[in-house]
């Protein structure tokens, strides 16, 4: 994956982040994850190195998707 140099980028990522949770709290942003989905979900807890992570959440933000759907997408790329 292309390094990307963040810069601030980061601190407002979180805000952002920080922001919507606390606008609709974080069991409704879950909830609403599991009913768009229509599929029963599993969890899948990983450690990424910090770099790797911010690269991913930033990748998530341009896309205007959260970081869950952007990993479900590269692995559904990869696996099917």
């Amino acid at each position: 994956m292309k390094k990307i140099n963040t810069g601030g980028l980061g601190d407002a990522v979180h805000k952002v982040s920080a922001q919507v949770y606390h606008d609709i709290g974080e069991s409704q942003v879950k909830r609403r994850v599991r009913e768009s989905s229509g599929e029963s979900l599993k969890r899948l807890n990983i450690e990424l190195p910090e770099d790797v992570h911010k690269e991913l959440k930033v990748e998530a933000v341009m896309k205007g998707v959260s970081m869950r759907q952007l990993v479900e997408e590269m692995l559904r790329a990869r696996y099917q």
